[in-house]
């Protein structure tokens, strides 16, 4: 298996997450993205926020965020964690899903 051909769309989505963020006040600070594919093929991009002492990390998980995101990235599921940071994950690979990615 090979992430490489979701690099496009890896790399669509890990510039525009922080751009929504930045749109809602938020200042990220991205020390991280990861993309990685499971055995069955479902591809994974990890965006790794650090939030700052005098930020909420519960800002980073607002539905409105979490919608725009999601909205900015065509409908792309987005799953958060804040263990360490906020982590976002967007899943990117289902045949579905890459067909609408196609144009990235």
């Amino acid at each position: 298996m090979s992430a490489n051909r979701y690099l496009p769309a890896a790399s669509y989505a890990a510039l525009t997450i922080p751009t929504i963020l930045t749109q809602h006040g938020l200042k990220p600070f991205i020390s991280r993205s990861v993309l990685t594919e499971t055995e069955r093929g479902a591809a994974w991009l990890f965006v790794v926020v650090q939030v700052g002492p005098q930020e909420h990390p519960e800002d980073y998980a607002a539905p409105d965020v979490l919608h725009d995101i999601s909205t900015a990235l065509q409908g792309l599921p987005i799953v958060i964690g804040n263990s360490g940071g906020v982590r976002y994950a967007v899943l990117l690979g289902s045949p579905n899903i890459l067909k609408r990615l196609d144009r990235f």
